[in-house]
């Protein structure tokens, strides 16, 4: 008989680990020049901390008052949700004049209706002294605008009252624009207007973008933010796909049995329930090894259950990993003291 020698055991436990913590490696996305992420960690009065390549912060910035600042009521930034406030963001991002082409991504929340005067419009990105932006029109539609009345973009209805992540390639060449939601491309067409007249490009030295408004000028767009990345070149559709599945890394696992209980009994079901904060599929362990059944449970409203038969007695140790398209997450490992059966067979 084999014995079980300390190398054997060492390379089992070292395979089991790989499986369970290592990830699979994705393309690198590029790292932005400007990475804002709505926290209170983040955010301290109008300045908003840059966690990109060209660092400083962004300005929460008001052409009236209030200025806009951090909701912890669903973890944004609210521009313009009451009319006439004239809200936006705003950050410089030094020489423009090379640009071809830029990315953007936006984690946002618009409203079914925009909250300026008009009810009709509202801006959600612009670059200062250019016209070239992304605008969105009382039909439902967004896209790219030059300032002459067109809009090449897509019907936004379907994603309006809740966040979704958007993405716009903006460039000097028309066919080179391409747009984005949670990292899928959408198909473009003029949803407002029949030819874009004016010129695409970045704007003054130093070039200066603006989020929630026409660059130095008025149509202020309602947007909740929770997040906004700006690369200076198009950095292309796998990384706008990977770019989108980070923000849905999960960051909250946890089990425990749904008796309450930390005891459980010998070959006698026990429930196990893995709770989350993103759907996924969650897969068991009890002291190390898959439970039968219980592998790739699929989580409904971000939770899976496990029904658990232990076949150990005394001191178990169980745990569950989710995987989901942002990433895989361990939860805690729970030790559960398993009895013997009040009567034997």
């Amino acid at each position: 008989m084999l014995k079980r020698t300390p190398v054997l055991v060492t390379g089992v436990l070292l395979t089991f680990l790989a499986n369970l913590f290592f990830q699979p490696a994705v393309a690198a996305v590029p790292t932005p020049a400007v990475s804002l992420t709505a926290s209170a960690s983040k955010i301290s009065g109008a300045n908003w901390t840059n966690d990109g390549s060209i660092g400083g912060t962004a300005t929460l910035s008001t052409a009236n008052t209030p200025a806009p600042t951090f909701q912890s009521s669903d973890t944004s930034v609210a521009l313009n949700s009451t009319a006439n406030t004239k809200q936006f963001v705003t950050q410089s991002v030094g020489n423009s004049s090379a640009l071809s082409s830029i990315t953007f991504e936006i984690t946002m929340k618009v409203p079914p209706t925009q909250a300026n005067s008009s009810g009709q419009y509202g801006m959600v990105m612009g670059w200062t002294g250019v016209n070239y932006d992304i605008w969105m029109q009382n039909n439902n539609c967004i896209g790219f605008n030059t300032g002459t009345g067109d809009i090449y973009g897509f019907n936004i209805s379907p994603f309006l009252g809740s966040f979704h992540t958007y993405t716009f390639v903006m460039s000097t060449t028309a066919a080179n624009q391409k747009a984005y939601v949670n990292g899928v491309s959408k198909s473009l067409a003029f949803c407002n207007g029949t030819s874009a007249g004016g010129v695409r490009g970045f704007g003054s030295i130093p070039s200066t973008f603006a989020i929630g408004r026409y660059g130095s000028n008025e149509f202020y767009g309602s947007l909740n933010v929770r997040s906004f990345k700006l690369w200076l070149s198009d950095i292309g559709a796998s990384s706008i796909q990977e770019s989108y599945n980070a923000t849905l890394a999960p960051t909250s696992h946890s089990i425990a049995l749904t008796s309450g209980l930390t005891t459980a009994t010998y070959r006698s079901a026990s429930t196990i329930r893995s709770t989350v904060d993103f759907d996924g599929k969650v897969t068991f362990y009890s002291n190390g090894k898959k439970i039968p059944g219980c592998v790739n449970v699929v989580t409904s409203s971000k939770v899976a259950n496990c029904n658990w038969r232990p076949n150990v007695k005394n001191y178990n140790f169980i745990s569950a990993v989710l995987t989901t398209v942002g990433g895989n997450l361990t939860s805690q490992s729970v030790r559960v003291f398993v009895n013997k059966r009040a009567t034997q067979r």
